[in-house]
């Protein structure tokens, strides 16, 4: 049987749902410097979530939503091809598939973020399924890089750059080894690289979160050095981070 919700009739939802894994990605459409497509978010997140979800079975039932591909993307307006909603509009519209999800008869809902703009976002909308709404789930949120640090960090292939970053090497790489043909690589290799902090106005590493106006319009559009981005970077990243979303999968199935 297909893991995707769209596949399946309302009688096969109904009778999978209750002890089902709904796993929703959420990603973007906005610019990723001059060589990646607009859609690199969720090409990444929606593969990883297919991926994690055929790796967690059969200890885990998975069902996977549709993409919600408009994310709170805002930030890289300065640019074109950003389809954006506001935080609002997104955690509201984030907070009705989540109660649709609900209604539908699942109990337990996986938020899997490939964007870093709807990472709080996701965070409030699930505190007002559970709370606000009071819905009777448990819903989880995760950015995939985030499920993936640990392993990504011990693997000795993401030393000395951002991490996730934007449209650098390893979002870059990644896009190599899943679809080539989507980088224009005569752009990439004129890149010149960027030092790791460039964008970051304030030191992140004291563990604060700073929003700067104008951060992204002063830049462009990437972070590190996506000229250094390799498939099989690109491949290795991959593996390690679906099976770790994977792993989670299993563990929030109980």
């Amino acid at each position: 049987m297909s893991i995707l919700l769209t596949e399946m009739t309302r009688e096969e939802i109904r009778r999978i749902a209750p002890g089902a894994i709904a796993l929703l990605p959420t990603a973007s459409i906005e610019q990723h410097g001059p060589h990646l497509p607009v859609s690199t978010d969720t090409l990444l997140c929606e593969t990883v979530a297919v991926r994690a979800a055929q790796q967690a079975a059969p200890q885990a039932r998975v069902v996977m939503a549709p993409t919600l591909c408009y994310g709170n993307s805002q930030h890289h307006y300065p640019f074109p091809g950003v389809l954006s909603m506001n935080s609002d509009t997104y955690q509201a519209a984030l907070t009705e598939i989540a109660d649709g999800l609900v209604r539908s008869g699942f109990r337990k809902i996986v938020i899997l973020n490939g964007h870093g703009g709807n990472s709080a976002p996701n965070t409030v909308a699930a505190l007002d399924v559970v709370n606000r709404l009071g819905l009777p789930a448990t819903v989880a949120t995760a950015d995939y890089w985030g499920l993936a640090q640990a392993a990504l960090t011990e693997s000795g292939r993401i030393a000395g750059m951002r991490m996730p970053g934007h449209a650098g090497h390893f979002e870059t790489s990644m896009v190599l080894a899943l679809r080539p043909d989507w980088v224009d690589r005569h752009v990439l290799a004129t890149l010149p690289a960027l030092p790791e902090d460039a964008g970051v106005p304030y030191d992140a590493a004291a563990g604060a979160i700073v929003q700067a106006h104008g951060v992204w319009a002063a830049g462009p559009g990437y972070t590190d050095h996506p000229a250094t981005a390799n498939p099989d970077d690109g491949q290795a990243y991959l593996e390690i981070i679906v099976e770790r979303v994977a792993a989670f999968l299993r563990a929030f199935a109980g």
